[in-house]
């Protein structure tokens, strides 16, 4: 077999590569196993490393510390990188060039993202290498792909979700068309590209109703891709009658991207883990707890339970591993809102409900009111006494004699039971402000102005 070994100086730098990603690589749908936010990253960082490589071949090669530049790792600590060459081998995906729709011309395949791996450390300069190489039929598509999209390795190692990734790598794609608009697909065809997740290992919940994965997965994301890349992005939904059926994205260039790049980013992010060995998980679960997991939720999850473990006002933790994984699983701990990675990468410290996040809070909270009040009036009367009845006996009896009273008398035109009466509508819809939330409406707002 011939072997194409990249110079040093042609291996990629994730501080300043471009990566010329083929179309039919960018909205890949996992059909066995999930594709995360990690492997994500990898798979990229070693396209990128193929393409610069400069002598002809099938197997290609780079040093360990360069693809995972800047993340504190050594010879020893290959583990993470491991696993996620493991799920790059395993992991079926279908490659598309363009949309669900069948139309002529257009192709389908599915491989897995790579056709396998080596890492070897070198006897005599002790220096690890990554050798690897891509299924013949898809090789030359995504080594010298005809039809891609320019993406910045930078701007990728400042996301921390899959869903923003994704959404990062679709979008770039269209911000030279004429019309700025992505393809229009159905909801449904959009959440396991952006979650990764396969619709065969998603709950029942998750594949029913648009509400949670606009929640979860679309607005984080978006907020993610507007605050920290070139790029500005807007959701579109289209609809039929009252329900959302399909939705596209709207995407402008921003020249400046809102928050200021590290010059040295990475791709793994390994001081979490040495967090989660901290309070006690073992090294190889808690490697494994971050390859299955978004980094964004693990740091929710650690900070809450180290600032739970110092507090000296709450009794004794028995058992902080538990307490971070039912946090990590349920999703229960408040985001932490970090700096960008120049600044150190240290989390911000919110002065508590300081001016200026109550003002936004306020604002945020009138603007979902709106909104729930638009969603109530479009429903039939059927659905809103529903609503009303809900709100009777969940919220009501919580809110006061004086509230309740009013609700008998005057109901929603009592203009403090309207406001109380629409908040709850807005949390119940969409769930509690999330930091995401905020960021979005904050930069819709700006742009809006």
């Amino acid at each position: 077999m011939a072997t194409k070994r990249a110079k040093k100086t042609d291996v990629v730098s994730p501080s300043s590569a471009e990566l010329r990603k083929a179309v039919e690589a960018i909205a890949i749908q996992p059909k066995s196993g999930k594709i995360t936010l990690l492997t994500r990253k990898l798979f990229n960082v070693l396209l990128a490393v193929a393409q610069q490589a400069d002598e002809s071949g099938d197997t290609y090669r780079a040093l360990l510390s360069d693809i995972v530049a800047n993340s504190a790792f050594d010879s020893n600590d290959t583990a993470l990188v491991k696993e996620h060459l493991r799920r790059m081998v395993s992991v079926q995906v279908e490659w598309s060039t363009g949309t669900s729709s069948q139309k002529p011309g257009r192709k389908w395949g599915i491989s897995t993202l790579i056709a396998d791996a080596e890492i070897l450390e070198d006897p005599t300069t002790r220096r690890v290498w990554v050798e690897f190489s891509f299924a013949p039929k898809i090789k030359k598509k995504l080594l010298d792909p005809v039809q891609y999209a320019r993406l910045s390795l930078q701007f990728q190692s400042q996301l921390r979700s899959s869903a923003g990734l994704a959404l990062y790598e679709i979008c770039v794609r269209y911000l030279t068309n004429p019309s700025h608009l992505t393809m229009r697909e159905t909801w449904e065809w959009w959440r396991p590209i952006l979650s990764g997740t396969p619709d065969t290992e998603a709950g029942d919940e998750a594949k029913r109703e648009y509400k949670y994965f606009k929640r979860d997965y679309l607005r984080p994301a978006i907020a993610e891709v507007n605050a920290v890349t070139n790029i500005f992005v807007e959701l579109i939904e289209h609809r039929e009658g009252r329900r959302v059926a399909e939705i596209q994205f709207r995407v402008t260039e921003r020249k400046q991207p809102m928050l200021a790049l590290d010059e040295h980013p990475n791709v793994f992010d390994s001081t979490l883990v040495d967090r989660m060995v901290k309070i006690g998980i073992p090294l190889k679960e808690a490697q494994t707890l971050y390859a299955d997991s978004e980094e964004n939720r693990i740091r929710a999850a650690l900070q809450m339970t180290e600032q739970r473990m110092r507090s000296t006002s709450l009794p004794p933790v028995r058992s902080a591993p538990a307490l971070f994984k039912d946090a990590l699983k349920k999703g229960y701990a408040p985001p932490v809102e970090t700096l960008p990675s120049g600044s150190g990468g240290k989390a911000a410290v919110a002065a508590p409900a300081d001016d200026l996040k109550a003002r936004l809070l306020g604002e945020y909270s009138a603007h979902r009111r709106r909104e729930a009040y638009e969603l109530y009036h479009e429903q039939g009367e059927s659905e809103r006494e529903i609503a009303r009845q809900s709100f009777e006996e969940d919220e009501l009896p919580g809110l006061g004699t004086h509230m309740r009273d009013d609700w008998r008398r005057r109901g929603l035109d009592s203009k403090i039971v309207e406001t109380a009466f629409f908040d709850w509508l807005a949390r119940k819809t969409w769930g509690e402000p999330t930091d995401g939330d905020l960021l979005a409406f904050t930069l819709s707002q700006s742009r809006a102005a």
